[in-house]
């Protein structure tokens, strides 16, 4: 399936072959080069969205780094280094998962007390995010009419944190966050319980999504993907 983002009231379709074609949102299959898996694509979800399931860290906020340093610190707190290159490795990914592979050998009560340490220090670091000025528009407009949920891998407590200093809260009918579900993602037991709480079928629902890892969570669930650029 094409992976389409949209931005600024412009709808981008990044093909397969790495094409790229954009088109302003509202025209449709015919008005363009649009592929019959496109086209079917379109068709189904063209006026039957039931739901709008959005990521939260790089789709709705840019909040690469305030968590890089948060980690940064927090590794360092417990005597061990973090650069900005190994932290780009793990965008998208839980850190009960990340951790132990960025500090092999370490134990669960290790791991534990960096996510502490790091939860504690971000609050200072909200100052570092940026909102997605346009993907948030554009929720703020369909959220009075269409069910919607977050799911993030973010902690809830920060996560929290970061919707309430970008006035997000109100616009969600249910969160899933990372601490609550066994399995993060790309495993997709966020996404369906999130589908499972709103009553929304996959198939005529959407989610959005910046990183490869949260990709794949939504399409086991069974949900179309659109793909967020970085902003």
């Amino acid at each position: 399936m094409p992976a389409v983002s949209v931005v600024d009231g412009w709808e981008q379709t990044e093909w397969q072959a790495g094409r790229r074609d954009v088109r302003p949102v509202g025209d449709g299959p015919g008005d363009g080069p649009w592929d019959e898996e496109e086209r079917m694509t379109m068709d189904r979800t063209a006026g039957t969205v039931q739901a709008l399931l959005f990521d939260l860290d790089g789709t709705l906020v840019d909040t690469r780094e305030a968590n890089y340093v948060s980690y940064r610190d927090a590794f360092a707190e417990a005597g061990h280094e973090l650069s900005l290159e190994q932290f780009a490795t793990t965008w998208g990914r839980d850190s009960r998962d990340f951790i132990p592979d960025l500090l092999p050998g370490v134990d669960t009560a290790a791991v534990d007390r960096i996510r502490a340490t790091k939860s504690r220090l971000y609050a200072d670091q909200l100052h570092r995010t940026t909102a997605n000025d346009a993907l948030i528009a554009f929720l703020r407009l369909v959220a009075p009419t269409h069910r919607t949920a977050l799911v993030s891998t973010a902690k809830s407590g920060n996560g929290r944190a970061i919707l309430d200093a970008h006035g997000l809260t109100p616009l969600f009918d249910v969160v899933v966050w990372g601490d609550d579900v066994e399995r993060s993602k790309p495993d997709p037991e966020g996404y369906l319980r999130a589908l499972e709480m709103l009553g929304a079928d996959a198939a005529y629902s959407l989610a959005f999504e910046d990183s490869e890892t949260g990709r794949q969570a939504a399409v086991a669930a069974g949900l179309p993907v659109l793909e967020v650029p970085h902003f």
